[in-house]
């Protein structure tokens, strides 16, 4: 299932969150390829097999929720180096504060003021180097 194309991978069980997520990639984004799981569990599955560049992570997940799926993925060989970021309606500070400390590399409150998240993406791959992002 890989491909040469960049991947991102977002694990939301709410759908309208994941419909302007496809949106904004597809107007944003065109080139990367959104892969989408509703599951901590399916996301980790897509996660060992396609190997995102970016996994964006909801926190209040059924099943497994994001802290666990994110200690999953940090145990996994294939999975471990992927940078994973919280995206969750939970805003207080101590919120924030938990995700990062448990190991998201940035914390994304919901509702999204997508001119910033867009931005945040942006950079992310200028920063890695991609070189598939306008």
């Amino acid at each position: 299932m890989r491909t040469n194309r960049t991947r991102v991978l977002y694990v939301e069980d709410d759908r309208a969150s994941m419909l302007l997520m496809r949106h904004l990639f597809r107007k944003k984004f065109p080139e990367v390829v959104l892969l989408e799981a509703e599951t901590s569990e399916r996301g980790i599955e897509l996660a060992q097999s396609c190997g995102p560049s970016l996994i964006l992570m909801d926190i209040v997940l059924p099943g497994a929720d994001g802290y666990e799926g994110l200690d999953r993925l940090r145990n996994l060989q294939e999975t471990a180096g992927i940078p994973v970021w919280a995206i969750s309606a939970l805003a207080m500070e101590e919120d924030v504060q938990k995700a990062l400390e448990a190991g998201f590399i940035r914390y994304i409150r919901k509702p999204l003021n997508v001119e910033d998240f867009a931005r945040g993406i942006q950079t992310f791959f200028d920063e890695k180097n991609q070189g598939c992002l306008p």
